[in-house]
């Protein structure tokens, strides 16, 4: 009996020097510019440790590290860049058995995702973009989360404009490959989120704003003949309800130059309006409930931005002609916006 109180005594020792082997905070040390080799290591400790408490499948202890590891990007915490550039090297070091092909727990890998996002350097983008792209990443949440997670890293306004510019290109690359359709409509969100970019000038935020646009209609108008072009039933139409509603927002903004606003609705129009005539056409039968949903959503969606681009307004709602099976006048409309081009 005493053996056995011996070696829980033990057990529990080493339990606990596992617990804090950590450092239980680093908000002290990365408010610095300069670290001692002594305070890295503490920020390597605390990045490993807690990355490897992400794998963990009991919510609480998985919430703990969490927790942890966003605590140094607190504003209150003011992490300087040379910390933030260290604290990223060793999260990356943390992170890279959560992202390998060969973890099997995707809701660590996701976790790591969206702490890497919150870097918003260099490093973590790297990460970011081969876990965004279809070719070097073939599990959906995880493209999902780090599409997501590059329009959170554009936003931090940590990025040079340079890199947000090859990064934002990258990114737009990825549309024309995505075939998930959840992915593609965040992919196309983290494009629209160059034009809110905190810490820009005046000439910066006008750049970045033109390049957001420029990606989005090049991205939509290959997603859009892609489709077009289609013999079948494809699941990407399923984004579009979800892009055509958020890009008109951004067309309507007042603060959008009229130069942008016209180039944008002279490039999308036609294959909007193709759009439209092949959902009609090809699509008024799908049997999916879902799916001709989706196409009825996007051709409706697509007919907003063809009125406001063409001027023409008036008329009854195209998702109305949809729901009540008239798609022959669906066809008629589409006969006028050809005219009116």
């Amino acid at each position: 009996m005493h053996g056995l109180r011996f070696l829980t005594l033990i057990f529990t020792l080493m339990m606990s020097t596992v617990a804090f082997a950590q450092p239980r905070t680093i908000s002290k040390i990365v408010d610095k510019s300069t670290i001692s080799q002594d305070d890295e290591t503490k920020i390597e400790k605390y990045a490993v440790g807690w990355a490897e408490q992400l794998q963990s499948t009991d919510a609480e202890a998985l919430e703990q590290a969490r927790t942890k590891l966003i605590g140094p990007f607190e504003p209150d915490v003011r992490m300087t860049p040379y910390a933030r550039s260290l604290y990223g090297k060793y999260l990356k070091q943390g992170f890279v058995p959560l992202l390998s092909k060969d973890n099997e727990n995707e809701m660590a890998a996701v976790n790591a995702l969206q702490i890497l996002a919150l870097l918003g350097t260099e490093q973590a983008s790297g990460l970011l973009l081969k876990h965004a792209d279809i070719s070097t990443e073939n599990r959906a949440t995880l493209r999902l989360w780090a599409s997501v997670g590059l329009g959170t890293t554009f936003l931090t306004g940590a990025l040079p404009e340079n890199r947000v510019e090859r990064y934002a290109k990258l990114l737009s690359n990825f549309t024309n490959k995505e075939s998930d359709w959840f992915v593609l409509a965040r992919q196309f969100d983290s494009l629209a989120s160059l034009q809110s970019i905190p810490n820009q000038d005046r000439i910066q935020q006008d750049a970045l704003e033109i390049l957001s646009f420029q990606l989005q209609t090049s991205s939509l108008v290959n997603l859009l003949n892609s489709i077009n072009a289609s013999n079948e039933t494809d699941l990407r139409a399923q984004a579009l309800p979800f892009i055509l509603p958020s890009l008109l927002l951004q067309l309507i903004e007042p603060s959008v130059p009229d130069q942008v606003k016209t180039e944008t609705f002279e490039t999308i129009v036609p294959p909007l309006i193709t759009f439209v005539e092949y959902a009609a056409t090809n699509h008024s039968d799908e049997e999916d409930t879902f799916l001709h949903g989706a196409y009825g959503g996007g051709a409706h969606s697509a007919s907003l931005l063809i009125n406001r681009g063409l001027d023409s307004y008036g008329g009854e709602k195209v998702i109305d002609l949809w729901n009540s099976g008239n798609y022959l006048a669906i066809l008629e409309l589409v006969e006028t916006w050809k005219a009116s081009q």
